[in-house]
């Protein structure tokens, strides 16, 4: 039978019917409070209740109040989603109270929300910067056995195998790039990165993942664990922490983000040119380039060829003492060639090949400079790969004289010390051994430090410079008649009892420079007949002296000095040809005379070297008609002198 539908009312306020009032498909209507009722066989818990049965439910829980436009309800109201304003109304304790935003009960929930939101981000701290960018270094790059470098620029004329997704390396030498030979890469760590409480970091070789790391919260009521120290394949990753102890990012409040530190660890690398970068959610860094280096280069090895000295008809010579000496002058050239094994592999390291070092020579010949690859035969910049390998490579080097007074000993450095710094290895303080003496004179008088026939370093009065000469000793023994003929540097051989001066060098001299250990040839046998003692006599014209110093340094035998031309002095040092000696003191007043010669002032002369004082008592230069000063030294076996001056007291 079909079940009746009816309607019951009351206008009595609160009222509501019980299951007694109501069959199943009657309503009832309170017309005071606007409720519809109805019986209802449901779910107690989706009906209030608690279980499952029949109860009387209101379909019109709400209240419209008509006059404010709006519709009131008791108790909690359940949506799975809601559409428009949402007023917030007024709190409990009946108005808001005052705080960094305070709200009305009229406004719109959503527009509190972004308040309040707005006034949180001002709160909140920065977040920690991300990897997005960030440079990578290499660590423990290895180069190889010696001094493998571990950096170079490419040859060229080869293609190197390009493993990354970019171009090609630079081969036009104005880019370095990182070098490994053992197929491994580390780097140091980039630190204090974030996020590192979610997100997926990964490192990558070319373009194939060594080693991924998913990070957790590591504080708060949702920490996951810590990720402080992992190491996934070949990334390490370590001080995930918070990063209130970030060094990069200061002063972040604790317990907001976490950051952390990552770096390759021996990462596997192919032979060819390389890229490493890490990636974190959509951040990249910067990409790190290197070359795996598979050549198998040595070390450089430098070696010599004999010396060419200068051609006989060509050379420009000068003569001391009857010795010939080359001159500073470009005839004078001394030439070598000097070979480079190894010169190159995949990589090399600088345009320099050859290194001139300094002070790897004696200074009596010109420095030729470094040599670079293009100096070389066949040599280029940048050089081509495996240049030298197998068959070295050659360069001529050509060193003369410079400007100077020496004798370049056969025990000495001639020439350049070379060096050869290669990506391979390096071959350092390499130099060629020259089995002969060469003696050099300057073009230029020198008189500083050295002794130089034709100007010997004299300032007394008003005298400059090398303004006195040597002239000839006149005859062998300690005071011969004086003479002051001049001297003929060129006589060879010179007297017997002459001491010779050679690369600026006065010495008591007994060498036979015909001997093909000396260069330049043509000189004299000075071994026969000079075993005695030997004399250098020198002059300088100046009036008014009475006293000056002599200087020297060396060795000696004894020393006089002479006024030839003033008669007093001469027939006083009858007995001495008029030589007064200055290994004698000087009696203290009057003039040296036979019977007390000495002429030492303040002390004798040693023959160790030092300055001393000679004086004329009360005679002085201005009586002798040429106003000559003549200064007679003696050396024995062995002796020399490498420096002379005549001075004002």
């Amino acid at each position: 039978m079909a079940t009746p539908y009816k309607l019951k009312r009351s206008a009595v306020t609160g009222k509501s019917p019980t299951l007694a009032d109501l069959e199943k498909g009657e309503l009832a209507l309170n017309f005071y409070d606007g409720n519809l009722y109805a019986e209802r066989d449901g779910d107690g818990d989706v009906m209030g209740g608690v279980g499952i049965g029949t109860t009387v439910a209101n379909l019109t829980p709400w209240k419209e109040v008509t006059n404010k436009n709006e519709i009131q309800y008791s108790g909690i109201v359940s949506a799975t989603t809601y559409h428009g304003d949402q007023i917030i109304g007024t709190p409990s304790g009946g108005s808001f109270r005052a705080g960094a935003y305070t709200p009305d009960k009229l406004d719109k929930t959503k527009d509190s929300i972004d308040e309040l939101n707005y006034i949180l981000g001002k709160l909140v701290p920065t977040q920690p910067d991300n990897i997005g960018g960030a440079s990578i270094t290499l660590s423990g790059l290895n180069g190889g056995g010696g001094n493998g470098e571990t950096s170079g620029y490419f040859c060229q004329g080869f293609t190197p195998t390009n493993n990354t997704n970019d171009a090609a390396p630079n081969q036009t030498g104005s880019t370095s790039y990182s070098r490994n030979t053992d197929s491994t890469i580390s780097s140091n760590a980039i630190t204090d990165y974030g996020p590192g409480d979610s997100g997926t970091l990964t490192g990558y070789v070319n373009t194939v993942g060594v080693g991924t790391t998913t990070f957790n919260v590591s504080f708060g009521i949702y920490a996951a664990g810590l990720n402080s120290n992992v190491t996934s394949d070949q990334i390490r990753v370590t001080n995930n922490t918070d990063a209130a102890d970030s060094a990069r990012n200061t002063g972040i409040t604790s317990l907001f983000y976490e950051v952390y530190d990552v770096a390759f660890l021996n990462a596997a690398c192919p032979d060819g040119y390389n890229e490493a970068y890490f990636t974190h959610g959509s951040n990249t860094t910067n990409s790190v380039y290197w070359y795996e280096d598979p050549s198998t280069v040595g070390a450089p090895v430098i070696s010599f060829s004999a010396v060419t000295p200068p051609p006989v008809g060509t050379a420009v010579t000068a003569w001391s003492s009857g010795v010939p000496h080359y001159t500073q002058s470009s005839n004078n050239t001394f030439t070598y060639v000097v070979t480079v094994e190894n010169a190159s592999g995949d990589m090399y390291k600088q345009s320099r090949l050859l290194k001139s070092e300094t002070s790897g020579q004696t200074a009596g010949f010109t420095n030729p400079g470094h040599k670079n690859y293009d100096a070389f035969a066949g040599g280029t910049i940048p050089p081509a790969r495996n240049y030298g390998v197998g068959t070295g490579v050659t360069c001529l080097i050509s060193q003369y004289p410079t400007n100077i007074h020496t004798t370049v000993l056969n025990t000495a450095n001639h020439f350049t010390r070379w060096d050869c710094d290669t990506t391979y290895g390096h071959h350092l303080d390499q130099r060629l051994n020259y089995d002969k003496n060469v003696n050099i004179m300057g073009t230029t008088a020198d008189w500083t430090d050295n002794v130089d026939e034709d100007a010997i370093e004299c300032t007394v009065g008003s005298l400059t410079g090398g303004s006195a000469t040597r002239v000839n000793a006149g005859a062998t023994g300690d005071n011969p008649t004086p003479v002051y003929t001049a001297w003929n540097a060129a006589t060879s051989p010179p007297a017997v009892y002459e001491a010779i001066v050679r690369g600026g060098d006065l010495t008591h001299d007994v060498t036979d420079y015909t001997n093909a250990v000396w260069l330049p040839t043509g000189g004299p046998d000075l071994s026969s007949g000079r075993s005695g003692n030997q004399y250098f006599q020198c002059q300088f014209i100046q009036a008014s002296i009475s006293q000056f110093q002599i200087s020297y340094t060396g060795s000696l035998a004894g020393c006089w000095v002479c006024m030839p031309d003033n008669s007093a002095w001469t027939t006083g040092l009858s007995d001495t040809n008029g030589w007064a000696d200055m290994f004698n003191e000087y009696a203290g007043s009057g003039t040296p005379r036979n019977d007390d010669p000495g002429c030492a002032s303040g002390g004798v002369m040693d023959t160790n070297g030092g300055t001393f004082i000679c004086t004329f008592g009360e005679e002085s230069s201005s009586n002798d008609s040429n106003n000559r000063i003549l200064v007679r030294f003696k050396l024995t076996s062995g002796q020399s002198i490498s420096d002379i001056s005549f001075s004002d007291t």
